[in-house]
């Protein structure tokens, strides 16, 4: 479907929205000019079709929320939130760079320094999150920024959930929240969660970089999360023999 969205559009008439930089099957996500500070920030728009749908509005309601009570280098800021025309927005910090995602897509697999750099900022990401109540839940490439200075972010709590569970989850029992190549077991098979889980799929992530690949995939998005519950990752050591020891069986243990 098209985007409603032009340059040049005023967003909660303080943000002059650029290009579209990215985008997925709920949002979109504009380069942008807040025009009262003259910096360059990036706004996630609602896509129009879910303008009327509860649970993702409420979802938008939750990730600024979720992110805004975050400060941290390695965490991308939430600035403010918008309604425009029916258009719900979150305004965050704009990161120049890629995301992990498009670096893995265009290297297929990374240097050890690299992958631990990068391993090291997310799981300081994490640790900050886990320390106010939060589990992200949706640990994967594409929300893993990269900038030309080496700077490591994390982005997009869009389903996060605070441990403590007392917020519903906005989805049925049996549906799984994440992306099927990175899912922990616990979310697999539905059982509640706390940070590990968030520690598994960046174990996940980290053997990617490492390996080229992720450990389990199947033909479906449904084999492929089962498949870590039913047999064990091949080890790191079998796809590069060169990887020193101490990385591998970390990145196992996690």
């Amino acid at each position: 479907m098209a985007s409603s969205l032009v340059p040049n559009t005023l967003i909660g008439a303080r943000y002059r929205l650029e290009k579209r930089i990215g985008q997925g099957g709920m949002a979109e996500v504009w380069l942008a000019n807040d025009i009262s500070l003259n910096r360059k920030v990036a706004v996630k728009m609602m896509k129009a079709q879910h303008n009327n749908d509860p649970v993702v509005i409420e979802r938008f309601r939750r990730e600024a929320q979720a992110a805004g009570n975050l400060s941290h280098p390695n965490i991308v800021t939430v600035y403010d939130v918008v309604e425009n025309a029916g258009h719900q927005a979150v305004v965050m910090e704009y990161i120049e760079g890629l995301t992990l995602r498009e670096v893995l897509d265009q290297k297929t697999r990374i240097s050890p320094s690299l992958t631990i750099h990068i391993g090291m900022a997310i799981a300081s990401a994490l640790d900050a999150a886990h320390a106010s109540g939060l589990v992200h839940r949706d640990i994967k490439p594409g929300n893993i920024l990269i900038t030309p200075t080496g700077r490591v972010m994390l982005a997009d709590f869009g389903i996060a959930k605070a441990v403590n569970g007392n917020e519903s989850d906005l989805t049925n029992q049996n549906i799984m929240m994440g992306t099927a190549k990175y899912l922990s077991p616990e979310q697999v098979r539905g059982k509640p969660l706390d940070g590990r889980a968030d520690i598994y799929s960046l174990g996940l992530v980290l053997y990617e970089c490492l390996a080229g690949r992720v450990p389990f995939i199947g033909e479906s998005d449904v084999e492929t999360a089962l498949a870590r519950v039913q047999r064990e990752p091949t080890n790191l050591l079998k796809k590069r023999p060169n990887l020193p020891p101490a990385l591998t069986n970390f990145i196992h243990q996690m």
